[in-house]
């Protein structure tokens, strides 16, 4: 935020993942960081991650600057591009009551026991395969280099393979990593077990 500051940068802060936070981890809205942040920063929120709503146009934004925020108005007046309606309206403030909290509370502990399981089956079973523990969201990206390299392999070639025995999976270079897979874990753990054996038993060989 200080080189933002120092050059006079609006900071655009999408914080779609902000209600999925895993394994006790915090969550710190950029706006939060200081005064500095909260003026310069639109906030950008959804409840379509979460709640599995894409679609409902239910995204709004948190600006706390007047002037900034009459811009932004101005602009979505003159385009009305995603403007809401009665039903998206109405799943938005449900989503966000009481009950939805508790809902999200019990997603969260369900999706860090199978980021949890997952990171230590990769770790113990895939050689050649690095990847990272996220505090946040369902997604993990496995980065297969070495693996592949030391196979003969394409990433595409690997991607293949998994696709093949069951186990949907997308290519890393839209995440920026040529030679990485991403995986979504927002499923139900037996899901999460039963891909992990496949890609055991079948693609990391």
């Amino acid at each position: 935020m200080e080189v933002y500051a120092a050059n006079d940068v609006i900071v655009l802060s999408d914080e779609i993942w902000s209600d999925i936070i895993l394994n006790g981890n915090r969550y710190t809205p950029t706006q939060s960081v200081s005064e500095e942040a909260r003026n310069r920063t639109i906030g950008i929120y959804a409840p379509s991650k979460t709640f599995n709503l894409a679609g409902l146009i239910g995204s709004y934004h948190i600006i706390y600057n007047r002037e900034l925020k009459k811009a932004i108005d101005v602009e979505a007046r003159s385009t009305h591009y995603n403007n809401m309606n009665v039903l998206s309206m109405h799943a938005l403030v449900g989503a966000y009551k009481e009950e939805g909290m508790e809902w999200v509370d019990e997603l969260c502990e369900v999706l860090s026991g199978n980021i949890n399981y997952a990171y230590e089956f990769i770790c113990n079973n895939f050689e050649g395969v690095s990847t990272a523990k996220p505090e946040g969201t369902y997604m993990m990206m496995l980065h297969c280099e070495e693996f592949c390299k030391s196979r003969g392999l394409t990433i595409e070639q690997l991607i293949h393979r998994g696709w093949d025995v069951g186990v949907a999976w997308q290519e890393g270079a839209p995440f920026h990593d040529p030679w990485g897979v991403r995986m979504n874990f927002a499923l139900p753990y037996s899901r999460v077990v039963e891909a992990m054996d496949r890609l055991k038993k079948y693609v990391f060989i």
